[in-house]
């Protein structure tokens, strides 16, 4: 699934369920993959998890205090999903607050199922973790997306001690897209302008490929 139709569907047309402290979760099946969806901030809860950004210690490292809190509600349901499962490649998506729960539960699926073909998409996320680069392999397989110079992406400030994890892919759509009178660095966390950064990046991909293919063919003769 192209990363503009997995945004689409996180942001907008999944149906999510509830569990805990607001926390919003969906699994959809295709084939014999999973996909693991996580909502972005929707209510007066996930902001108050958002800022309770002072760490903790989980496992190896350390972790967002709200952010915790909240992946730790909805842990049990998505290790049980697998367990009970027979599948061959599991894609976790979140954006937003969501994107944070993402992160979380990227480490956890690798760390319970390492054979696993495993790959994240976190798109907007704020930071939510301290960890050591001997540790950090658990994130390799996860994809940050940042569109423009959005404000959620830089917090909590790297001088707290959190780390940027997995890859990183930026975009930058049309700011112009978000009416409201907010500023340019918050406008880009809008999930429409989101949109229009990656169907910018899809379009210069396929030109990309195009060539490819073009170049690969001239060289058959």
């Amino acid at each position: 699934m192209k990363l503009y139709n997995l945004f689409y569907k996180c942001a907008y047309t999944i149906e999510y369920e509830t569990i805990g402290e607001d926390v919003n979760y969906a699994f959809e099946e295709r084939n014999d993959t999973l996909y693991i969806f996580f909502q972005g901030s929707n209510s007066i809860t996930d902001w108050i998890f958002n800022f309770l950004f002072t760490k903790k210690i989980y496992k190896q490292f350390r972790v967002h205090r709200g952010f915790y809190r909240a992946y730790s509600q909805v842990r049990d349901v998505l290790l049980d999903k697998i367990y009970n499962g027979n599948y061959e490649s599991i894609v976790v998506v979140g954006y937003s607050h969501g994107a944070s729960l993402c992160q979380l539960a990227v480490e956890d699926i690798k760390y319970h199922f390492p054979n696993m073909k495993l790959l994240g998409y976190a798109f907007e996320s704020p930071r939510c973790l301290k960890v050591p680069r001997k540790l950090r392999y658990y994130w390799k397989d996860l994809t940050m997306i940042r569109n423009g110079c959005d404000l959620i992406t830089h917090l909590p400030p790297k001088i707290f001690g959190f780390n940027d994890l997995g890859k990183c892919l930026k975009i930058k759509g049309n700011t112009k897209l978000v009416k409201k009178r907010v500023p340019k660095c918050i406008k880009y966390h809008y999930p429409q302008c989101v949109l229009d950064g990656l169907e910018k990046y899809e379009e210069i991909l396929s030109e990309k490929n195009k060539k490819k293919r073009k170049m690969a063919e001239c060289n058959k003769y």
